[in-house]
């Protein structure tokens, strides 16, 4: 008679596949449908700079002459 050789089964990868795709359906689940309506926090905007963008100064005496 011929031998049949049996070997145990080895466990497979199906739940790392499943656990990865879980994983990123609440990735894009989390990102699609965040609230995007509400203010990020942000820390005060520095002086100087500001008030520079508001009010800017351009000086252009230098070089120039009246006479």
């Amino acid at each position: 008679m011929a031998e049949i050789k049996v070997e145990p089964k080895r466990g497979g990868l199906g739940w790392l596949w499943a656990i990865i795709v879980i994983a990123l359906l609440a990735v894009a689940a989390w990102y699609f449908l965040r609230d995007t309506s509400a203010p990020a926090a942000t820390t005060p905007a520095d002086s100087v700079r500001t008030s520079m963008m508001e009010s800017p100064v351009i000086s252009v005496t230098e070089g120039v002459t009246h006479g």
